[in-house]
């Protein structure tokens, strides 16, 4: 019994937040909510990203949705790459790993 007690234990954290670097949520809608990511607040700004409080419920405080256009120029934002880019992929211009890159439309 006391085994499957610490075993539903490790599991709360689990539940409890939604993972870092992984798709918003919440209260985020649009285009945040397709194409944000949940990252550190201070990561979304060195890389010069904007946040949207609500958009990553349970997670910590300094953790919110993180859009960033013009990543690459004007015709630019970072998105997705499971969603269609009519243009090309950049990596290493948006926070996230390798599932979140820069879409350059031009």
């Amino acid at each position: 019994m006391r085994s499957i007690s610490y075993f539903l234990l490790a599991l709360c954290p689990l539940t409890a937040m939604a993972a870092l670097n992984g798709h918003c949520s919440g209260t985020a809608t649009g285009t945040a909510k397709r194409q944000g990511i949940c990252v550190k607040t201070s990561t979304c700004a060195s890389f010069g990203g904007s946040t949207i409080n609500g958009g990553c419920p349970n997670d910590p405080a300094d953790v919110k949705c993180c859009t960033m256009y013009q990543c690459f120029g004007d015709e630019s934002m970072c998105q997705w790459t499971n969603t269609a880019c009519d243009g090309t992929w950049r990596s290493g211009l948006c926070p996230g790993g390798s599932n979140y890159k820069c879409c350059d439309f031009v």
